[in-house]
C-alpha cells in the first residue's frame, strides 16, 4: 500500500502539479495559532547560482537582509558571524552548496548553534527534485508547496525559511530526520536551503 509520503514525493518526482502558483501564494501558514516567524539574522546566498539569487531576492523582498558570498563563507565568517555569534546566537538562513554550509554548521556548532532544517535541491536534465531533512511534521507541507512552485522553488524555498516558526525546532530522531541529511551524497550542482538556530 502506497503510503501519503510516497504518494507526494512520486507526485514531485513526476513533476505533476496541479497548479502551477507563484511561491509566494504557497507561502507557509505555521502561525495559525497566533505564533511569529523565527527572525532570521540574515540569508546567506552564493551569488554563482542564479537560483540562490532567486532566494535571496524573495529573501529582500520579504524584509531580510542577505549577505552574498561567491562560494567561500570565510570573508562573512571572519568579518561578521565570528563576532556576531560570539556575542550571542542569532539565526540565520541560506542557500549554498554543501561546502559552504559543511563550514557554517561547524562553526554554528562552536556557538551552540546547530542546522535544524535543510532541503537538498538536485538538478538533473534542467529539472529539480527536493529532498526534505528536518521536522517531520512540516515535511508533507513542504513537499506539496515546492512542488506547487515548480520553475519557481528557489523562491518557495525562501518563504519556507522566512516563515520558519519562532518555537523551538526539534532535532531528536524521533521528531526530525535533520541528522541523516548528513549522511547523503551530493554533486556539485545541488543546492541547499538551510536553517541554523
Amino acid at each position: 500500500m502506497t503510503t501519503r509520503r510516497q504518494f507526494i514525493e512520486g507526485v514531485v518526482a513526476a513533476g505533476i502539479a496541479a497548479v502551477p502558483v507563484h511561491a509566494a501564494a504557497t507561502a507557509p501558514n505555521w502561525h495559525s495559532d497566533g505564533g511569529s516567524h523565527l527572525r532570521l539574522e540574515r540569508v546567506v546566498f552564493d551569488e554563482g547560482f542564479a537560483d540562490a539569487r532567486a532566494f535571496s531576492e524573495e529573501a529582500r523582498r520579504r524584509s531580510v537582509r542577505t549577505s552574498a558570498i561567491d562560494g567561500s563563507i570565510h570573508e562573512l565568517w571572519y568579518h561578521d558571524l565570528f563576532y556576531r555569534w560570539r556575542d550571542s546566537q542569532t539565526p540565520i538562513a541560506g542557500m549554498t552548496d554543501h561546502r559552504a554550509l559543511f563550514l557554517l554548521e561547524m562553526m554554528a556548532a562552536d556557538a551552540g548553534m546547530r542546522v535544524v532544517h535543510r532541503i537538498h535541491h538536485n538538478e538533473s536534465n534542467g529539472t529539480y527534485s527536493h529532498r526534505i531533512f528536518g521536522p517531520l511534521e512540516r515535511r508533507d507541507e513542504i513537499m506539496i508547496w515546492l512542488s506547487k512552485a515548480r520553475a519557481d522553488w528557489a523562491r518557495c524555498a525562501a518563504d519556507i525559511v522566512t516563515s520558519w516558526p519562532s518555537s523551538p525546532t526539534a532535532i531528536n530522531s524521533g521528531r526530525s530526520d535533520i541528522l541523516s541529511a548528513r549522511l547523503q551524497a551530493l554533486d556539485a550542482r545541488t543546492l541547499i536551503s538551510w536553517i541554523i538556530r
